[in-house]
């Protein structure tokens, strides 16, 4: 599919194929709780897999960092057994699921660690987001075309470097390309839905056109590196890993593992660590993209 009017109709396609998983996937629900939906309507975007910013990543995330094309090519290989012939074009779909409203106000509440709701919303939401990303897949693969989830492919890796856990497959930085959002001083994106959400995605190959990206620098919705307002998020952290130079995530995983882990033998609670999400909620970026000074 090389032609614009193709590549549009496809990608109005997913749109709405993501919009409908989200809303009618049974996975969508805090089952445990009081079966409301997890996630709110979601944003999509898309992203050309030959942009430039996922050969920088490669510099600002790590060489490991895969680039959309080495990302198919290696399912390609894992699948197959053989070398992936040349894609003529790559192409990223990439979607936000914005936390519900009531998930939010209950995290809102909370000092030291998640509310019962947000711990839900963490796992079993990532079940659901794991779920959508095999349903855009398979959508994908039933046309006819190549296509992965790289955070569910075999190659998946999260690397473990002295500033912290790094993955081969950043989701956050696939919806930056696609225009859906900047980073924050806590190392979140702060999209127009806000920062309390979860990231997927999905490379294909084919021709994608790519979203409008209406920023250009990646604290650009942040208002703190540009004159120090704001910083709500720092004295939001419980673990005090978020300060004026950013986000510690040694700091930050020694206390989702070692500082809550009480807090799993409470009732209700699930996962192999409770979550936070306080740096997420409570905050002027918690829905929206902050008001700026100036």
């Amino acid at each position: 599919m090389d032609n614009l009017e193709g590549a549009l109709a496809l990608q109005s396609d997913l749109v709405e194929a993501i919009k409908r998983h989200v809303v009618e996937s049974p996975l969508n629900r805090l089952r445990n709780i009081d079966d409301s939906p997890i996630w709110e309507e979601p944003l999509v975007g898309f992203a050309d897999g030959d942009d430039p910013l996922f050969d920088l990543y490669k510099t600002v995330v790590g060489e490991f960092h895969l680039t959309p094309r080495e990302a198919l090519a290696a399912h390609v290989r894992a699948t197959t057994g053989a070398e992936p012939r040349e894609f003529e074009r790559v192409g990223v779909i990439s979607w936000i699921l914005p936390t519900a409203r009531e998930t939010k106000l209950s995290n809102r509440q909370m000092t030291e660690g998640p509310s019962l709701r947000w711990n839900h919303t963490r796992f079993q939401g990532e079940e659901f987001n794991d779920s959508l990303r095999r349903h855009i897949v398979a959508l994908l693969q039933a046309r006819g075309f190549v296509a992965v989830a790289p955070m569910l492919a075999s190659y998946f890796r999260t690397l473990t470097l002295p500033n912290g856990p790094t993955s081969n497959w950043s989701e956050r930085h696939a919806a930056y390309a696609a225009g859906l959002g900047t980073f924050s001083l806590s190392d979140g994106l702060i999209t127009a839905r806000g920062i309390a959400h979860r990231c997927g995605s999905v490379v294909v190959g084919t021709t994608l056109v790519p979203s409008t990206r209406p920023y250009t620098q990646h604290l650009e919705y942040c208002p703190y590196p540009k004159d120090g307002s704001c910083g709500v998020c720092i004295s939001r952290c419980p673990a005090g890993a978020i300060g004026p130079n950013g986000h510690d995530k040694v700091k930050c995983r020694e206390y989702l593992f070692v500082g809550q882990a009480d807090w799993l033998k409470q009732p209700g609670y699930i996962g192999n660590y409770a979550g936070c999400g306080l740096c997420q909620t409570k905050v002027p970026c918690e829905s929206g993209i902050p008001r700026q000074n100036g």
